[in-house]
């Protein structure tokens, strides 16, 4: 893939600038240089070279391949013949010209690497020039005639770029519609080549900075980094013991990096079933896989929708190696020239490593690698006219009557839950599981967890204990008999747990409900408890000896005050970098988030009712965006069910802290309606420790 047209046009007006000026440099130093190269030796002050310039790959260029005279053959010392012959790939050759600062029979013998150490072929003037890198000054007019860029990949010999183009996968990509440059991001990080395995570490950094070009903010990036790093690399103390003329810290990191090359070539290898997931929202199309290769086959048969964002996600595997990241920088050109992105996620610490070593953190969203921190997804199962600000127009004698698209909404869900591998907890509606039994069938064979929602989404604050008990116990029995798995959790519809309804807890307890996730931290008009003593996961613990889990809605703190996030209106209302940056900054601190919402939340063709005012802008805003919302999140975050995630340690270790009491008062029996007191030993995440609470 081509470079965008902005970074072309901005690329060749930087370069006639830095051609023009180094150019006249060079014109104005020639003849000292000069006189001092001919002090010392004999031959031209001016080294001319072949080499491999930009590949364009859409006509054959002129490739020189060597081969030996009969006297080489026999052990004489003839040179190399050069014999010319066509071929469609390599790259176009142009003459390079530097001060020349060895023998003039440094080569008398063919091509060789530069040598470790102090090279004898290098002359005492020599050995300053390139030293000072003034030996290159010459290259300004290669700069200025278009053979070259200031900043690009190093211009390689034709001997060299045969070789390696058997040896390397990719080589010859290096510079793929790139012209090479006087410097680069491997130039100034690597040095001089002295190795095959030291032109293999540079081919990664030339990946690198071609990948940067598809891109012009990226390019800006890239570019503004070697250009800084050169002056810099310019100003470290020459150094004359060793093979690089300067002390580079970054080959000293490089050279610990695991880089590997001898791997089979994938077009060897028996054809498999692609392991590419794909998904489709109204404004992006999701593709997840392990493989490069795999989602670079998939890209080829793709047609772009203009009006459809693309989002790739690799996950690389251990077996991470220079073929798969050539395959990845091809990858991100066409992804990001059709207007995409791509994220690097849940790679291990080599494979980490390696890309940042050779700066593609500039290129692609490079994610940290999973850690302990699982953050709760949860889904609540209703349909759009159980919600609240609804329930006026729609009251439940008419529920049956109305068009639900729940199935399809939820098939939806776990199309993206699988997509990105994500496990989480559906907290079902007795009502929908009665009517529509094949919701929990899908949900329960794909292996999320499945909690109750209570039966008719009726508000705790108007139901009686014993109403509420019928309504849990129905849900239950709508539930079970299409599950195979046991409900242990709940959560209340509108999360009305308030200070009104505690008893709730106990009976929730009774019906061997394990953990509940309805408490908000917040006071609200309809939900919330002020100034709750725990904001985290913690026991509920009775005073007759009982407990209960309960995992708190995720609040954010601003100033004095709480407020909702990362889920349902919230989730929708808020810019998706507010919700990003507040769960990067809980995993950060090692504590999860609770992300939850509707099925009815992805839909934008719901059935839509004149509910005017606040009401109406609550359900129907933003709804065209919960869908990519989540998916970058589950892309950027590691999210799990609530069941799975209350068995880690982490979890479990904020279980064992900070416990809640929850104390009856006034001699009231169990299920009675009455007063509470809400008691914690101590404050968490930053909440204040109140001791004791009485709410009535």
């Amino acid at each position: 893939m081509k470079p965008s047209l902005a970074v072309l046009v901005a690329k060749r007006l930087a370069d006639l600038f830095v051609g023009w000026v180094g150019t006249l440099f060079f014109v104005l130093t020639y003849p000292v240089i000069a006189l001092l190269i001919k002090i010392e030796s004999k031959g031209p002050v001016l080294y001319s070279q072949q080499r491999i310039g930009i590949n364009r790959r859409s006509s054959p260029y002129q490739i020189f391949k060597p081969k030996v005279d009969d006297k080489v053959a026999a052990g004489g010392t003839s040179a190399f013949i050069l014999s010319n012959r066509q071929v469609d790939y390599g790259g176009e050759v142009f003459t390079i010209l530097k001060y020349r600062t060895m023998r003039v029979d440094a080569e008398s013998l063919g091509p060789q690497l530069a040598k470790k150490g102090l090279d004898p072929r290098v002359t005492k003037i020599g050995k300053w020039l390139r030293a000072l890198h003034i030996d290159e000054l010459p290259q300004f007019v290669n700069i200025l005639r278009g053979d070259m860029s200031l900043i690009g990949p190093r211009p390689e010999r034709p001997y060299f770029t045969m070789q390696y183009s058997k040896s390397i996968p990719h080589y010859l990509d290096r510079t793929l519609w790139i012209k090479p440059g006087l410097t680069g991001l491997a130039q100034i990080i690597l040095g001089y080549d002295d190795s095959h395995e030291s032109v293999v570490r540079k081919v990664h950094f030339d990946y690198s900075y071609r990948s940067a070009t598809c891109n012009f903010l990226s390019w800006v990036k890239m570019e503004v980094w070697v250009a800084v790093n050169t002056v810099l690399y310019l100003l470290i103390k020459p150094q004359f013991e060793g093979g690089e003329n300067r002390d580079l810290v970054g080959l000293k990191r490089a050279k610990v990096v695991d880089f590997r090359a001898n791997t089979p070539s994938k077009k060897d290898l028996p054809e498999i079933k692609s392991l590419v997931h794909q998904h489709q929202t109204k404004k992006s199309i999701i593709l997840v896989g392990s493989s490069p290769y795999e989602l670079s086959r998939t890209l080829k048969d793709m047609v772009f929708d203009p009006k459809r964002t693309l989002d790739v996600q690799v996950s690389p595997d251990e077996n991470w190696d220079l073929e798969d990241l050539g395959f990845l920088i091809n990858l991100v050109q066409r992804v990001k020239q059709n207007g995409g992105r791509v994220a690097i996620k849940n790679s291990s610490p080599r494979v980490q490593k390696m890309l940042k070593e050779i700066h593609m953190d500039k290129v692609v969203d490079l994610h940290r690698p999973q850690d302990t921190v699982k953050n709760f997804m949860t889904v609540d199962v209703e349909c759009w006219f159980h919600a609240y600000n609804l329930k006026e127009q729609v009251p439940p004698s008419t529920w049956h009557l109305q068009p639900t698209r729940v199935v399809a909404n939820v098939r939806k869900i776990l199309d993206l839950f699988r997509t990105h591998d994500t496990k989480a907890t559906f907290f079902i509606l007795g009502w929908v599981a009665d009517h529509f039994p094949d919701v929990v069938k899908m949900i329960d064979d794909e292996g999320h967890e499945i909690g109750t929602h209570g039966y008719y989404h009726n508000l705790l604050t108007n139901m009686t204990p014993p109403q509420f008990e019928e309504d849990l116990e129905k849900s239950l029995i709508a539930i079970g008999k299409r599950a195979k798995q046991k409900v242990i959790g709940h959560r209340a519809s509108n999360f009305t747990i308030v200070e009104s309804t505690l008893w709730a807890l106990e009976i929730l307890a009774k019906y061997g409900i394990e953990y509940d996730s309805s408490v908000f931290p917040i006071k609200r008009e309809r939900y919330g408890i002020a100034r709750y003593p725990n904001r985290l996961p913690h026991q509920m613990l009775f005073q007759g000896g009982g407990q209960l889990t309960e995992i708190p809605m995720s609040t954010l703190g601003l100033g004095n005050n709480l407020i909702p996030i990362s889920g349902g209106g919230y989730l929708r209302l808020y810019p998706y970098r507010v919700t990003d940056r507040y769960i990067e900054q809980k995993n950060q601190n090692g504590l999860p988030a609770m992300v939850y919402f509707h099925p009815w939340e992805l839909d934008t063709e719901q059935k839509r009712l004149n509910v005017g005012g606040m009401k109406g802008f609550q359900h129907y805003v933003n709804l065209d965006s919960t869908e990519w919302k989540l998916s970058r999140l589950m892309e950027r975050f590691f999210f799990t069910s609530v069941k799975e995630n209350l068995q880690s340690k982490r979890v479990q270790s904020l279980l064992r802290k900070n416990p809640v009491r929850v104390e009856r008062v006034l001699g009231m029996a169990q299920g009675e309606e009455g007063s509470f007191r809400l008691a914690s030993a101590g404050s968490s995440d930053g909440l204040e420790a109140v001791g004791s609470k009485t709410v009535a």
